[in-house]
């Protein structure tokens, strides 16, 4: 209704008014009152659901969304720091700037919008203001327009922490990032009368009756296929199964290629339009969808089925799956296992996905592929929220992906390559799982349980503890654990102090200009360590993929991850990178385990905004590690059986006498004893050249006080308090 009103405010308030008269002209029954709300809820609508319930007090005061401001905070400060731009600034713009903050203080709005203009001429942030508040226009006069730039200058200064040189700069970038108008890109979602249509759709099924409904069937079922189809489309059907399996599927959205028609095409028997839609993608090399395995999507009146299906007229795809399923039903099997296919997703065996199989054994496996109709999936009934979302582009393309083995089986002579790294550990491996990594680290399953718990609640996790403690060792016996074994989804990077947003994120490199003679250099944009991993997990969607940041607070922190702080609390959300200027989103599937030594002097203190993306856990000196260590290497020693205990004795009394002395957090880790074929010779070693360094740094280098802590006391002062007291007798003087 706004789109043509032109920015003079007489002819916006026109168009509104037009709006208003074309409501009331559809329903004269209609009160004035109740336009006005209805014109309300349609401003508020999202996606293509219409809210209910009154409109809450200012409701259109700030246009920009909270999450959108801080992330142009966060891309202007990245672009240029603060301190940088401080230091840069000319001392008129700076004095200006004080005007300005002076000013607004003082309530003087017009005084303080002039000044901001002296400090910021080119007109770019006032250009951008109705992107903040929908209340500024240019034709307001121009003490209204500096009273409202002051309020606005304010919230951003008050709730943002936006200091006044970074202001124009932020306007700016808010307005760049505004979301697209509804019916742009994306998939808007479905909507209530999407399901209701259908159902009528199935009841009526005549053509006076479509055509009385036909801007209805439009706006409740078309627009949202296709939307559904191209988002699916470009984030995995190009970039994964055609551009890297090179399968080449079908994905125009159109009737009689990806997306169903409305119409029938059976002579008019049964009615003469279908009350059921399907998105199918399918290889386009068979020219006919029904001849080929499908990825699918089914919308009917009771809700979204999704997932892979093999219809009976598909042959020869249909003979090539069977044959697969039963020579390599195991290693099938396992694949599917790996992506948790069995708890996720049902298995159904007719044409309308009602008659469910039970699958929990390669041997039923086999029993489900020998129907002529065959499906794998999800069901979404219609009143499900995830349906009415964006959020559900990224659920079917997950469920596609955890479902790649079964297509590969239709599309693939030879399977099994795609099908051993899917399993993640070759044919006749045992599998990495629990009771793998308790054997590994010797920590309990309550242990596990309860960082599994925390890394579902926020993929991001930190070990934080003492030299010696395992931490890395268990990050990676971790990491192993979650990514089921395939070693190509984990990856390690260190931290140090030179290390850059540019090695990690994105930025410039110098390159020679390939065949230039006169030695001609290039400076492209390339990918850091972080987004090549995440280009490799958001085509493996379905994979866990673990990112290991060891010697996490010996690097930057704030200026290694830069915006991309952001993107680990919101995964749902993009940023524009600075460098390339495109947006990138990290995927669900990455997780990100860190170690860090708290006290490590030559480090880095983490800020509050990282501490809060993080959950972290202490990983302490453990005797019963140590003890569990050497109990499993039963053949070191057998001579002396007091060796093991006393090895136990010295860590725990060491770090006894450290905590009384210096504190509980200066200890020394168990892995400084846990040497494969430890006995008397090795232990010597390593208490002369590995215990007895940290200990000299723990005690400012004073060797006298190095007197205290040797093995022999040690073991003796611990023996001594762990020998009974002898028991007095009651008469005794």
């Amino acid at each position: 209704m706004l789109r043509d009103g032109g920015a003079d405010v007489r002819a916006r308030f026109e168009a509104v008014s037009r709006g208003f008269d074309a409501v009331r002209r559809h329903a004269p029954e209609l009160p004035p009152f109740e336009v006005g709300q209805f014109l309300e809820r349609v401003s508020r609508t999202r996606g293509r659901e219409f809210p209910t319930g009154s409109v809450p007090d200012g409701a259109f005061a700030w246009a920009a969304t909270p999450g959108r401001v801080e992330q142009a905070v966060r891309e202007v400060r990245t672009r240029v720091p603060l301190a940088h731009r401080m230091r840069s600034t000319p001392d008129e713009c700076l004095n200006a700037v004080r005007e300005f903050a002076a000013a607004a203080a003082a309530g003087d709005s017009p005084a303080a919008f002039g000044a901001f203009r002296t400090a910021f001429p080119d007109g770019r942030w006032e250009t951008a203001l109705p992107a903040l508040d929908d209340a500024y226009l240019p034709a307001l006069p121009e003490d209204d327009r500096a009273a409202l730039w002051c309020e606005v200058a304010g919230i951003l200064r008050e709730r943002f922490k936006v200091h006044p040189l970074e202001l124009a700069d932020v306007v700016a970038a808010v307005a760049d990032a505004q979301c697209p108008e509804p019916g742009g890109d994306g998939f808007a979602g479905f909507c209530s009368d999407t399901f209701a249509f259908l159902g009528e759709l199935a009841e009526a099924n005549a053509k006076d009756w479509m055509a009385e409904h036909r801007d209805r069937y439009q706006f409740v079922l078309r627009e949202p296929l296709v939307e559904l189809c191209e988002a699916v489309a470009e984030r995995y059907i190009h970039p994964v199964l055609n551009r890297e399996h090179g399968w080449d599927l079908e994905c125009d959205a159109r009737s009689g290629r990806a997306v169903t028609s409305i119409c029938k095409n059976d002579f008019g028997r049964g009615g003469p339009y279908q009350p059921v839609q399907w998105i199918t993608f399918y290889r386009k090399a068979l020219a006919n969808k029904r001849a080929d395995a499908q990825f699918f999507v089914r919308v009917a009146d009771d809700g979204v089925h999704y997932g892979f299906h093999l219809g009976r007229s598909a042959r020869e795809a249909g003979k090539q799956f069977r044959r697969n399923i039963q020579e390599h039903a195991d290693a099938i099997f396992r694949a599917l296992h790996a992506g948790n296919v069995f708890a996720e997703c049902r298995f159904w065996t007719d044409d309308d996905l009602t008659t469910e199989v039970a699958v929990r054994s390669a041997a039923d496996l086999r029993a489900w592929a020998v129907h002529k109709t065959l499906a794998i999936g999800k069901r979404l009934p219609s009143e499900s929220p995830l349906l009415r979302r964006e959020d559900l582009t990224g659920e079917i393309l997950l469920t596609f992906d955890r479902l790649l083995p079964a297509f590969a089986c239709a599309a693939e002579d030879d399977p099994r390559a795609l099908l051993s790294r899917r399993a993640g550990a070759p044919d006749g491996a045992p599998p990495y799982d629990p009771a793998s990594f308790h054997r590994e680290t010797f920590l309990s399953e309550v242990w596990l349980d309860r960082v599994l718990g925390l890394l579902r609640l926020k993929r991001q996790l930190v070990l934080q503890g003492a030299p010696g403690t395992g931490k890395t060792h268990v990050a990676r016996c971790l990491a192993r654990l979650l990514a089921g074994d395939r070693a190509d989804c984990v990856r390690l990077v260190q931290f140090h102090p030179s290390y850059s947003y540019e090695e990690f994120v994105e930025g410039i490199r110098a390159r020679p200009v390939e065949g230039s003679a006169r030695g001609e250099i290039a400076f492209p944009v390339e990918d850091g360590l972080l987004c090549q991993f995440a280009e490799q997990a958001r085509a493996r969607p379905s994979e866990p993929h673990v990112l290991i940041v060891d010697e996490l607070n010996r690097g930057n922190v704030s200026r290694i991850f830069g915006e991309l702080l952001y993107l680990l609390e919101y995964r749902d959300q993009a940023i524009t990178l600075p460098y390339s200027r495109r947006e990138f989103r990290l995927p669900e599937n990455v997780f990100v385990l860190a170690t860090m030594n708290p006290l490590d002097r030559s480090a880095v203190s983490l800020d509050h905004a990282l501490r809060r993306r993080f959950s972290f856990v202490d990983m302490p000196a453990d005797a019963g590690v140590l003890a569990s260590w050497l109990e499993s290497r039963a053949g070191a020693e057998p001579a002396d059986p007091t060796f093991n205990p006393r090895v136990v004795l010295l860590f725990e009394e060491l770090n006894r006498r450290l905590a009384r002395d210096l504190g509980p957090d200066r200890q020394i880790g168990h892995s400084f004893f846990m040497v494969p074929e430890l006995d008397h010779d090795k232990l010597a070693a390593v208490w002369t050249h590995h215990v007895r360094p940290v200990l000299l740094d723990y005690l400012g280098g004073r060797e006298e006080r190095l007197a205290d802590y040797t093995p022999e006391r040690l073991v003796g002062a611990g023996e001594r308090r762990r020998k009974p007291k002898p028991s007095v007798p009651n008469d005794a003087p």
